[in-house]
């Protein structure tokens, strides 16, 4: 084996460990902000709770603003 064998199979080595541990890496990013399998349940039932928050939130307000409107004509 010749020397310049030798270190193509050093580089060879080191860009299959790179691209290797480079592929895992991308895959852990995005199955930790967008899961592969199954929806996100809990993200949407959070985001559903804030939605009837803020619709029963602004139903008061507009009662409270005809409440007040109505005692100021009076």
């Amino acid at each position: 084996m010749t020397n310049s064998m030798f270190w193509n199979g050093v580089i060879n080595w080191f860009f299959l460990i790179g691209s290797t541990s480079g592929f895992i890496y991308i895959v852990t990013l995005s199955l930790d902000k967008n899961p592969w399998f199954g929806d996100n349940d809990v993200d949407r039932d959070i985001a559903n709770a804030q939605r009837k928050k803020a619709q029963r939130f602004f139903k008061a307000q507009k009662k409270a603003l005809k409440a007040a409107t109505k005692r100021a004509k009076a």
